[in-house]
């Protein structure tokens, strides 16, 4: 029988998010899903830098508020973890895309109900294990944003008429927010994948913390688009409005965790206010119900009050409606989720995404389809088109009810190509997960014992021609078209 998305959320109590509790900010990182009464699956690279200290990692169920410990993880035999491990190390720095898309990318983790005390020494320990060198700073002009306020580090580093980065880093010294200044003013600002003058206002919106430093540059060393012209008086004045605003406009949305879907196909920007109209048609294309309205800036790449703003005016024009949602009561309870290694695969299938969101719980559901397998007779590794973000990797993909694989990641293919209507993304199918419950991580044979038979790999641009290019590092042969190593991560090209 074929069930709908909406049956489909009713599985949210049996996802769970991972979370780092080394960090004093815990925010998820990733997607599990129940496999057995005390067993989860996620993609292993998240787990490979944790594999000797797996009680630096917790598993939250959101949806009937419980924390589990991870008391063990068995990887996929034939995932190389020493390869993986060194991308992810490298990751700590600068994005490695090929690091989700190791083959058989598949941990199983076993929980503990009981979730033990974690002491700050032993935090510190792992968490010096994992930082980054410390970034080199001013004498005297240094030290922690909650000690002061944002805005107070902005005018104290502005007011010392210094020209160089203010960085906010967290205890592992990764960079979360960088603001540049000369003469006095802040002119370029970078948070996230926000810039300018937006990247300022959702620094406040999301309350950043973290230690602050000053470097001395002549320019900043990340890529700047607009200049920020407004007096940085001014710019901390409307931070501060819009700060006070967005309660009221997120409380009259429907609060934390609301999802809003389009009521027609296309956008009619006429009947909107005219401050609106561009901020509407950036967010336009992801009102699909699947994604959180305080979640949609990481896709927007706008802040959240112009985000509110524009749904407001969406709403009040019947543009969109809020999804509907039943609540708690309406969730199945927690379960090992049904998968379906038998089930036919075809390219262009429905699928369904389950992820939930970290702080309500709420199920929230993305539609789209199978494109292909990944590499030819590979029936182990198929493309989807279901745009999802980085901490969706290791979420279940659903046909027809039943789990057909595990959502991996993008894949890392050149921007400038626009033939492909969506970007690609990889699924691990769901007969590598079988296996590797089935042999507790031994060495499993290279065959699979049934097949997702229908299933093509695409033709994509540049393929055409066979046009392949051969890896630098570790000789790999790769598309033309591919940007990293999909072996190695190297940058090609």
């Amino acid at each position: 029988m074929t069930r709908t998305a909406g049956d489909i959320g009713k599985y949210a109590s049996s996802i769970g998010l991972l979370v780092d509790r080394c960090v004093k900010r815990e925010e998820a990182f990733g997607s599990v899903w129940l496999v057995g009464d005390d067993k989860a699956a996620t993609c292993a690279h998240h787990v490979v830098l944790y594999e000797d200290f797996l009680t630096g990692l917790k598993v939250s169920f959101p949806s009937i508020n419980q924390e589990w410990e991870v008391v063990d993880a068995v990887f996929h035999p034939r995932f190389d973890r020493k390869v993986a491990h060194e991308m992810a190390q490298r990751s700590l720095s600068t994005p490695v895309p090929a690091l989700a898309l190791q083959d058989h990318n598949l941990v199983i983790l076993t929980l503990s109900r009981h979730l033990s005390g974690l002491s700050r020494d032993t935090a510190t320990t792992f968490n010096k294990k994992l930082a980054l060198a410390p970034l080199p700073r001013m004498k005297g002009l240094g030290g922690e944003v909650d000690e002061l306020g944002l805005a107070l580090v902005i005018q104290t580093m502005t007011n010392a008429r210094k020209d160089g980065s203010i960085v906010i880093s967290d205890e592992r010294n990764r960079p979360a927010a960088k603001l540049f200044c000369r003469d006095g003013r802040v002119i370029y600002a970078k948070f996230g994948k926000l810039s300018g003058e937006g990247a300022v206002f959702q620094m406040f919106s999301q309350q950043v913390t973290g230690q602050f430093t000053l470097q001395t540059q002549n320019k900043p060393e990340w890529s700047v688009t607009s200049m920020i012209n407004r007096p940085t008086d001014s710019l901390l004045i409307e931070a501060h409005r819009r700060m006070d605003e967005i309660p009221r406009m997120l409380n009259e949305l429907g609060g934390h965790g609301a999802a809003y879907i389009r009521v027609a196909d296309i956008l009619s920007p006429q009947v909107l206010a005219e401050e609106v109209r561009a901020d509407a048609e950036l967010v336009w294309r992801f009102l699909d119900g699947g994604v959180a309205i305080d979640q949609l800036w990481e896709d927007v790449h706008i802040d959240d009050y112009a985000i509110y703003k524009a749904l407001l005016e969406l709403q009040r024009t019947k543009q969109i409606v809020e999804v509907p949602y039943a609540g708690h009561d309406a969730l199945n309870p927690m379960q090992p989720l049904d998968m379906a290694p038998h089930l036919l695969l075809s390219p262009w299938d429905e699928v369904v995404s389950l992820t939930v969101h970290p702080t309500v719980g709420r199920p929230q559901i993305r539609h789209g389809s199978l494109v292909g397998l990944l590499r030819p007779n590979d029936p182990w590794h198929l493309l989807h088109n279901l745009n999802l973000p980085y901490r969706a990797a290791g979420s279940p993909l659903f046909k027809n009810g039943q789990v057909i694989g595990m959502h991996c990641g993008m894949l890392p293919l050149d921007p400038q190509l626009h033939a492909l209507p969506s970007h690609l993304h990889q699924m691990l199918w769901v007969e590598s997960i079988q296996q590797c419950l089935d042999t507790e991580g031994k060495v499993i044979a290279e065959r699979p014992s049934k097949k997702s038979v229908g299933l093509k790999r695409p033709v994509l641009p540049g393929e055409l021609d066979g046009a392949r290019i051969q890896c630098p590092k570790c000789n790999a042969s790769m598309l033309k078209i591919a940007r990293f190593c999909g072996t190695c991560g190297q940058r090609l090209g």
